[in-house]
């Protein structure tokens, strides 16, 4: 961030620190989450809470530590000062674990050598030495020794509990020694049963991590463990509320709105689509603390917590999944899967993606909920990964957002639909054969050939039979196609409604960009010799049904799919009341992919 009249007078923003110390002493940016240190200190005695990475975990066990430890300096103008003023507050020792630095390596041997290194540090702040013929003898002989030579019990903080065992799947640790994982999780459960063992030794301790990994020994071995992940009255602990962004954040938004030439009130709302979003109660929305102090500090709308950290494990998953970008958007899931939607390496998608952070809560009823997308940043970012693993050619998704972009802000169809044709053409033939088997699909043709392989069938059932698979393949392209289209429009930063109902029908594609709303009506055609008649009955339906007349001025594009092409053969498009028919582009041998 340049130093110019708008940016010379401001705080520091606290990008790249975790340390609260820091922080505090270098005069930067803190929102104040000290208020709930008094209850937690003083609550049940094992604590856990789990968070996406990069949404605050490891600032909040450093300030933690810091009030814990009595060091009250650094809470002055915040919310626990007055506590740790109090006749009530006494300070413990404390033991600060950050597992993050166990993950490195590939052996077991390197695991037990990094554990080692935080156990050692730990040892030397509290002037004990450390002993024991394994990490998990060591731990505990640290538990008891600082409790010994000081007369007080521990305050014991573990940050990122799971990292050792998430660092090892999907990744090429995994694949050059298939035993590590196992080998890494009975490790920590060996580790982690120390706890247990040292209980009376303990004041409290607090557990963090992206996921709860049951087979690590946390969860089973600690039967008084409070889980606050999802409290209401936590919800806020980690990441900013709104009312916080524009308390805290006060002078860099109005400095960002002047360089960036709009109001504030426009600023917010950009920021609250492109970042608002997540949630851990399903009612109280946050931001994560790293996309916001980035995006101050660099005044660029960019997606800064997706694109943080190595995306392997998530590309991995995808490759190995045949999912669409928009399956999980709103999809219903109940209280029971909230808490424990099973172990991250075995968990279906959804349960995956919701424990990594890119699906959200949102609250439905009393014990259910749904998961979506929490913002745009994250939709964006989801949306790429997903045109990347479906296309065997290389498909620059940055290039083409921006080209994207561009083509829905000044309505050039052409345009667009050449970016789509270049897309469907780069996706591999088996992704277009998997498309089109649905369950039922694959049901109903085991079903026709068990019966014809033996005994005939009557030919006006097998007719049947063979003209509901087709109409079931058919639907099942162009969900495949919608969902394509949906991600691609996502990464361009449209806003995209699938399957919308309306009033007496659902129209396949509803989109806005800007002030711009685009219908689109998708159709399956045999071939391209079909296309014109597959074209016309998406405009016709269209008006018939009357899609997107709620919305001003709507651009209406109806698309056809070639089954034998397996790509878009047909386009007319209308605009002002004028139909128009777009020039589909191909080459010879341009298809499906090889």
């Amino acid at each position: 961030m340049t130093q110019d009249s708008t940016t010379q007078d401001l705080p520091e923003l606290p990008v790249g620190l975790a340390e609260f110390s820091e922080l505090r002493q270098g005069n930067c940016v803190y929102v104040d989450k000290t208020a709930d240190f008094p209850e937690l200190l003083k609550a049940r005695k094992f604590i856990f809470c789990a968070r996406p990475r990069r949404f605050g975990k490891s600032l909040t066990l450093s300030a933690f530590d810091e009030f814990c430890s009595g060091r009250e300096e650094l809470f002055r103008g915040l919310a626990a000062e007055r506590y740790m003023r109090s006749p009530d507050f006494v300070a413990h020792p404390v033991i600060r674990l950050d597992m993050s630095v166990g993950a490195a390596g590939d052996s077991i041997a390197d695991l037990s050598a990094s554990v080692m290194v935080i156990l050692g540090e730990n040892a030397a702040r509290h002037n004990v030495s450390l002993h024991g013929p394994n990490i998990a003898l060591a731990f505990y002989n640290l538990l008891l020794d600082v409790n010994n030579s000081t007369g007080k019990q521990v305050v014991l903080l573990i940050d990122e509990y799971d990292a050792p065992v998430i660092d090892v799947i999907g990744s090429t640790k995994e694949i050059a020694n298939p035993g590590l994982l196992s080998a890494r999780r009975n490790a920590m459960q060996d580790f982690y049963l120390m706890i247990k063992s040292a209980n009376k030794k303990i004041k409290m301790a607090f557990i963090t991590g992206i996921t709860k990994f049951t087979r690590m020994g946390v969860f089973s071995r600690l039967n008084n463990l409070t889980d606050i992940s999802l409290s209401s009255k936590f919800s806020s602990f980690m990441g900013y509320t709104q009312e916080e962004l524009e308390t805290y954040f006060a002078p860099f938004i109005t400095s960002t709105a002047l360089e960036l030439g709009m109001s504030n009130d426009k600023l917010l709302r950009k920021i609250r689509h492109y970042y608002n979003g997540f949630s851990f109660d399903g009612k109280q929305k946050l931001y994560n603390p790293y996309s916001i102090n980035n995006f101050f500090y660099d005044r660029d709308f960019l997606n800064y917590w997706t694109e943080s950290g190595s995306d392997s494990f998530i590309r991995k998953f995808l490759m190995d999944k045949a999912i669409t970008a928009d399956q999980f958007q709103d999809k219903h899931v109940n209280s029971k899967f909230v808490r424990a939607p099973g172990e991250i390496d075995a968990t279906p998608a959804h349960g995956f993606l919701y424990q990594a952070g890119y699906l959200t809560l949102r609250k439905r009823g009393k014990k259910n909920y749904t998961l979506r997308f929490p913002n745009l940043e994250v939709r964006e970012y989801f949306a790429k990964l997903f045109l990347q693993n479906i296309t065997y050619e290389s498909f620059d998704t940055d290039d083409v957002a921006k080209e994207l972009s561009r083509y829905l802000a000044s309505c050039d169809i052409p345009g667009m639909v050449d970016i789509f044709h270049r897309l469907f053409a780069g996706i591999c033939h088996k992704d277009h054969r998997e498309a089109s088997r649905s369950p039922v699909v694959r049901l109903i043709k085991k079903i026709i050939r068990k019966f014809t392989g033996s005994d005939p069938l009557d030919e006006s059932v097998l007719n049947d039979s063979a003209d509901l698979v087709e109409t079931l393949e058919k639907s099942k392209g162009e969900s495949f196609y919608r969902s394509l289209l949906q991600a691609c429009l996502w990464t361009a930063g449209a806003k995209v409604t699938p399957e919308k109902p309306e009033n007496i029908g659902a129209l396949d594609l509803e989109t806005y960009y800007g002030r711009l709303t685009y219908v689109f009506e998708l159709k399956m055609a045999k071939n391209a010799r079909d296309a014109n008649v597959a074209v016309r009955n998406g405009m016709k339906q269209i008006h018939e049904k009357g899609y997107g007349l709620a919305s001003k001025d709507p651009i209406f594009v109806s698309l056809a799919f070639g089954k034998a092409e397996k790509n878009i053969v047909g386009c007319i498009f209308e605009k002002n009341g004028q139909e128009t028919t777009v020039e589909i582009k191909r080459k010879a041998g341009n298809g499906g992919g090889s």
